[in-house]
């Protein structure tokens, strides 16, 4: 597998667009009541994965990975580890924001976990979208009606540099103590980011 997306339990009211973003990927995974939320919208599963304690049922109509309720990683966890292990280059994650806020926090150190792994990972909703990224150079398009923050997830990220935005960085450094990069926004075609050191959250939030 390239690209793998992976649902969790969630209350998703516009089927139609995780339709459209399932399409974008190759793999599909349901993290234990993912699967509820993948079946009603139609969306093939490749495999089930978790304690199934959300769920209150194994599924037995898809491959299952059936884990142990007391473990010490979450199934959205555990989820990234098999794609990981099985090659995923990108990981998305639906259903990993909001809620239960301690969830919400796991699902963003997930983010540098997959990082780490040299793998990008996404935690995405109908209106937000949250990167985590290792040191490079990257390029987003205008989007419309959302704001643009960036963040440091490590100690720091050194050399941060921001154009196309209206608030522009230059060899600038982010700490995880300061919400320094909060509230900025594209005002050209597109925005590049780069930056030398540490894992950045680059995060897309509806207006």
């Amino acid at each position: 597998m390239k690209k793998c997306l992976i649902t969790g339990g969630c209350e998703i009211i516009n089927t139609k667009w995780l339709q459209n973003i399932s399409k974008q990927y190759d793999y599909i995974i349901a993290a234990d009541s993912g699967y509820k939320t993948l079946k009603k919208s139609g969306i093939n599963i490749d495999i089930a994965i978790g304690d199934f304690d959300s769920l209150g049922y194994i599924p037995d109509d898809v491959k299952v990975l059936k884990l142990e309720v007391e473990k010490d990683d979450t199934d959205i966890m555990s989820s990234v580890r098999y794609a990981l292990s099985n090659g995923a280059k990108e990981i998305a994650i639906i259903g990993g924001i909001g809620g239960r806020l301690d969830h919400t926090v796991a699902n963003i150190q997930t983010l540098g976990f997959i990082a780490d792994n040299k793998a990008i990972g996404v935690l995405i909703d109908e209106n937000n979208e949250v990167r985590g990224l290792l040191p490079g150079e990257y390029e987003f398009g205008k989007r419309n009606g959302y704001s643009l923050s960036t963040f440091s997830l490590t100690d720091k990220v050194t050399g941060l540099c921001e154009s196309g935005v209206k608030y522009s960085l230059d060899n600038a450094v982010l700490t995880n103590k300061f919400p320094f990069g909060v509230s900025n926004e594209i005002i050209d075609e597109s925005a590049v980011i780069s930056f030398e050191e540490g894992i950045l959250l680059v995060c897309f939030s509806k207006l």
